[in-house]
C-alpha cells in the first residue's frame, strides 16, 4: 500500500479509502491510485484487512457434494449473489462418514462471517451448534443456539402429499414415487408425506 499511495502521491488512508470504496475521496484522487493500483498490480491483503476490521468478507458453505444437481444449482447461486455483494465463498464439503459438524468447524476455523448448511443428512444425533456467526440451515437436523440462526425449508412432507392427493383426484390411481438418498431429511419429508397421502 506504501508504494501505491507514493505513486498516486497520496496517503495510505486515501488509499485505503479508494480500495475499500469508501466515500470522501475526489474524483481525480480515485482515479489517480486506482491507476497506481493497476500498474503496480496490487491486491489488497485481505488476512489484514480481517484482522482489522473484524470481518472476513466470505460466507462458508457445508455442503454434501457438488456433483448433485441440487448442492450443486444452490451453491452456483449462493457465489453469484456472494459476490454481487462483494463476499467469497468458502466451501466445505462432508465426506463419507464425517459430521456436518467437522465442517462446520472447518470453516470456523478459516474464517467467515456467516455459515450456510445445504441440505443437512441425518449423521447422527441432531447437530448442536454454538457459532459465534450468523448459521442459516437448509432444511432439518440442526439444533441452533436461540438467537444465533435460521432455519429455512419448504415443507416437504405437506409438499408431496399435496402433489400426491392432487394427482389422486385427477383419476390416477396409481402415484409412484421415486425416493432420493434416505439419510436426506428433505427427501425422507418427500417420502412421508406420499405415503400419508396413499393411507
Amino acid at each position: 500500500m506504501t508504494e501505491v499511495a507514493r505513486a498516486a502521491g497520496v496517503s495510505q488512508k486515501t488509499v485505503s479509502r479508494v480500495v475499500n470504496g469508501e466515500p470522501h475521496v475526489s474524483p481525480e484522487v480515485r482515479d489517480r491510485v486506482l491507476r497506481a493500483v493497476r500498474d503496480l498490480d496490487y491486491r489488497p491483503n485481505t488476512a489484514a484487512r480481517a484482522l482489522l476490521l473484524g470481518r472476513y468478507r466470505r460466507l462458508g458453505v457445508v455442503s454434501l457434494g457438488s456433483s448433485l444437481y441440487g448442492p450443486s444449482t444452490l451453491l452456483i447461486a449462493l457465489e453469484r449473489a456472494m459476490q454481487r455483494a462483494g463476499y467469497s465463498v468458502a466451501l466445505a464439503g462432508t465426506l463419507e462418514g464425517q459430521r456436518v459438524s467437522v465442517a462446520v468447524e472447518a470453516l470456523l476455523e478459516q474464517g467467515v462471517d456467516g455459515i450456510v448448511l445445504s441440505e443437512p443428512i441425518d449423521d447422527g444425533p441432531p447437530l448442536r451448534l454454538t457459532a459465534d456467526v450468523p448459521v442459516v440451515s437448509l432444511g432439518e437436523g440442526v439444533e441452533l443456539e436461540p438467537g444465533t440462526g435460521a432455519l429455512v425449508g419448504a415443507d416437504g412432507v405437506a409438499a408431496a402429499r399435496l402433489a400426491t392427493e392432487h394427482l389422486l383426484s385427477l383419476g390416477h390411481r396409481t402415484v409412484w414415487h421415486i425416493p432420493g438418498p434416505q439419510d436426506w431429511w428433505a427427501a425422507r419429508d418427500r417420502l412421508r408425506g406420499w405415503r400419508e397421502a396413499l393411507a
